[in-house]
């Protein structure tokens, strides 16, 4: 069991640094191609909240699938 809740934490560490950082790179690209993201307050919270949900959607699938291929 502790294996088990360890290779998730693992999984979903490693799966959020590789996201955050190809979140940052692509922000990072379209800034220098000077695409705007967002128009308003609620466009910038609206795009901040979809980062936030893929990445815990991500994160949570990939720990769970790292536990049923370690199975």
């Amino acid at each position: 069991m502790i294996k088990k809740l360890a290779v998730f934490i693992v999984a979903f560490l490693v799966v959020s640094f590789l996201y955050f950082s190809l979140v940052y790179l692509i922000g990072l690209l379209l800034q220098e191609m000077g695409i705007a993201l967002y128009d308003s307050e609620s466009d910038q919270q609206r795009n901040f909240n979809v980062v936030l949900g893929v990445w815990l959607a991500v994160s949570v699938g990939a720990g769970v699938w790292r536990i049923k291929k370690n199975s």
